[in-house]
């Protein structure tokens, strides 16, 4: 757990050259080159740049570190999720007799009948879904302010 940690933060610090944010082509480069096998489009830099505005919560055109750590918090959340179905899949696939009845791991459905999306549309999604109550919160503290005046 110890080196994943180090690894998270080591990452950040390179790609970012030792700046508190990743710019553009540095939060490009560091989807490209470490995140390549996690998620999808990585090559796409439209693709990319959504999900760099999804993630920049703070809207300065740069990803820093705690907008980057919701990136990796909700990549970890997305593969566990697919980690249980997997193993899911293996328990259920256990009391088949043969292996042509097998299912693979590709040919299950989610439990609601969706298809899973791409991981960084999960994630500009989530992220939005954040900031949409964040937002609502301010709101409320607002009136709050305004109504005790």
């Amino acid at each position: 757990m110890e080196s994943a940690i180090k690894t998270v933060v080591t990452v950040f610090l390179k790609s970012s050259k030792g700046k508190e944010n990743l710019g553009e082509k540095d939060f490009q480069s560091l989807v490209k080159n470490q995140l390549k096998n996690i998620l999808t489009d990585t090559d796409s830099t439209e693709a990319v740049k959504t999900m760099r505005q999804g993630l920049d919560s703070d809207k300065d055109g740069k990803v820093s570190f705690p907008e980057y750590l919701k990136l990796i918090g909700y990549i970890a959340e997305s593969f566990s999720g697919r980690c249980f179905s997997e193993k899911e899949t293996q328990v259920a696939s256990s009391v088949h007799e043969t292996p042509a009845e097998v299912p693979t791991v590709t040919n299950v459905e989610p439990k609601d009948g969706k298809q899973e999306e791409p991981v960084k549309e999960e994630v500009a999604a989530k992220v939005q879904e954040e900031e949409d109550e964040e937002e609502g919160e301010k709101a409320e503290a607002v009136e709050e302010i305004e109504e005790t005046s």
